[in-house]
């Protein structure tokens, strides 16, 4: 495992979250609401490589990822 030093301070944008964190970019968006729409990205082939689950507890999300998701699911809504 290689584990990178940052100093505090350095600011950086991050590329992959948690639901918290989701829900931090996403205002409005509730948690059950968060993990519903990650379940659909995980059963999605197109989609489930931006979902990882080390461990049954822990989960990244790719921000970008769930971006593409939402616009997709906004575009096949009534197909």
């Amino acid at each position: 495992m290689e584990i990178t030093y940052k100093p505090v301070g350095v600011n950086e944008t991050a590329e992959w979250g948690d639901y918290d964190h989701l829900m931090q970019r996403w205002e409005g968006l509730g948690k059950s609401m968060a993990k519903n729409l990650i379940r659909e990205m995980r059963d999605n082939k197109d989609f489930k490589n931006y979902v990882f689950n080390p461990t049954h507890k822990l989960v990244f999300i790719n921000y970008e990822g769930f971006k593409s998701f939402i616009e997709w699911k906004t575009r096949n809504r009534f197909k």
